[in-house]
């Protein structure tokens, strides 16, 4: 069978064709007859044209375009409708709402797992050429091609892309943030709602504070409930966050503000233990970072009582966080000071600090025996152009020196690394926002495996890994904050085997 664009040249050379014949018979020597019969071919193959130009842009990537109509904004203190006295304490409000019900935008028998990842117009120092709008792009796990994608266009010039992407854990929502400026001049974040079945949007929510919204990221808590974290902030300037409950329409359950942490947050890149009980927020302590070290810290909350425990010494910019299964160790990344920090969980203490093996780093991922601790330079604080990886030994907590390092995957402007849920297939996926792709890092033999281009040629930040049924029952099993339950327990077991080997 001849693809679409055979058939497309084909059909253009006929009409060519066509016009020349209907160039000659006007200059005479033919029929009226004649005349109208190459009319009517010509007019047939236009008729094919349009029909196969229509059928080419339906197997294209879905492009959004809506308007919705704003809501008001709440009256005096109380909670209205969709508010709660969360989500005004913090400051996040309902700025519009949609109708997202419709056909399905993909076949979710033929692509039962996915990886869900952002798309927008790059970064200031390296944008995208062939892509100004936010959206999102669904890639098969397995086969490592783009099922669809979205965007959408609102109105109005973008100024910044999506720097993350989430999904809830039942994989019914999808979140993404971008900035649109408005006809006042100011660049407000529009957080977007999304319906994963239609890829349509169900709500826009916004801060009133003017808060970009940097990641997104679900979890289950210690009781079983569903929750996606909003994560606000730039820099060291991060919150307020916000912990909604999906099954309740994406209503605020908890804001995390400076009454809660009583320090300076930085960087969002929250993240629950794998009880989901305890959240964990970045802390700096922005009046002394130039003038001393390890001024930054975590904001251990208990999420059931609200005590809040901090734990100090993580370096100047904590940013990066990942948690052993077993729920005895975090790591967290210093972006600044390109440094690795282990904290025992139990003692809420630092114990241990080394090197990340790269210049800024930014996202960690643990491999599936959690033999290993990768890093993700980015350049942060630094060029802000990374594309290579570290690898630490986490049994001896130093350098892996069995390869060489960095490992230079060919990105640019790297964020995150997501371990692919299904052991067997053993790959780090990398979001490459300078390179328009997401980089697929084969763990056995520390090289890349794939490539896999945005659909829109656009810059692309953090995701989530999401299982479907075929009557669209999700779970999200990886996502910005790690892996979830699953996964983890397949880690705990992998880690425990390694553990009895040394």
């Amino acid at each position: 069978m001849r693809s679409f664009m055979e058939h497309k040249s084909l059909l253009l050379a006929g009409v060519v064709a066509l016009l020349a014949l209907l160039a000659v018979a006007c200059g005479g020597g033919v029929s009226q007859q004649e005349l109208d019969n190459v009319k009517a071919q010509l007019q047939t193959k236009e008729q094919e044209l349009t029909k196969l130009q229509a059928d080419v842009k339906a197997l294209a990537p879905t492009n959004v375009v809506q308007a919705g109509q704003l809501q008001p904004a709440p009256a005096g203190a109380q909670p209205t409708g969709w508010d709660t006295t969360e989500s005004i304490r913090g400051g996040l409000g309902l700025l519009a709402t949609y109708d997202s019900s419709g056909p399905d935008a993909w076949d979710v028998k033929a692509h039962p797992m996915v990886y869900m990842t952002s798309e927008g117009m790059g970064y200031n120092h390296r944008p995208s050429m062939a892509n100004k709008l936010p959206g999102m792009q669904v890639i098969d796990a397995t086969t490592k091609q783009v099922v669809t994608s979205a965007l959408f266009d609102l109105g109005g010039e973008i100024t910044m892309e999506p720097h993350g992407l989430g999904v809830s854990p039942d994989g019914k929502w999808v979140y993404i943030g971008f900035t649109q400026k408005v006809a006042s001049g100011e660049n407000p974040t529009r957080t977007l709602i999304i319906n994963a079945r239609t890829l349509k949007i169900d709500k826009i929510v916004q801060h009133t504070g003017g808060q970009r919204l940097h990641h997104i990221m679900s979890f289950k808590d210690w009781q079983g409930r569903d929750r996606v974290a909003l994560e606000y902030g730039f820099g060291s300037n991060g919150g307020p966050h916000f912990i909604l409950d999906p099954k309740d329409n994406n209503r605020v359950v908890r804001a995390i503000t400076y009454e809660d942490t009583r320090y300076q947050m930085g960087h969002p890149f929250l993240t629950v233990d794998p009880t989901g009980k305890f959240l964990y927020v970045q802390l700096e302590i922005t009046g002394w970072k130039d003038v001393a070290e390890d001024t930054g810290g975590m904001a251990k909350i208990n999420l059931e009582t609200g005590a809040v425990k901090v734990i100090a010494g993580t370096g100047a910019h904590p940013i990066g966080v990942a948690h052993t299964s077993d729920g005895k160790f975090t790591y967290v990344v210093d972006g600044h000071g390109s440094r690795v920090y282990k904290i025992d969980d139990e003692k809420n203490e630092v114990v241990g600090n080394i090197s990340a093996g790269v210049a800024g780093p930014y996202g960690i991922a643990l491999n599936w025996d959690e033999t290993e601790i990768w890093t993700v330079g980015k350049g942060e604080g630094t060029h802000n152009t990374g594309g290579v990886l570290g690898v630490l030994d986490a049994k001896t907590f130093s350098p892996l020196r069995t390869i060489n390092q960095p490992v230079n995957i060919g990105g640019s402007i790297i964020d995150h690394a997501f371990l692919h849920p299904d052991p067997a297939v053993n790959e780090l996926w990398v979001s490459s926002s300078g390179t328009w792709e997401t980089i697929v890092l084969d763990l056995n033999t520390k090289t890349v495996k794939a490539r896999i281009p945005s659909p829109h040629g656009g810059g692309t930040h953090s995701g989530a890994f999401v299982k479907y049924s075929s009557s669209w029952a999700g779970e999200v099993l990886a996502d910005h904050g790690g892996p979830q339950k699953a996964m983890r327990e397949i880690m705990k077991a992998n880690a425990a085997k390694a553990a009895a080997a040394k």
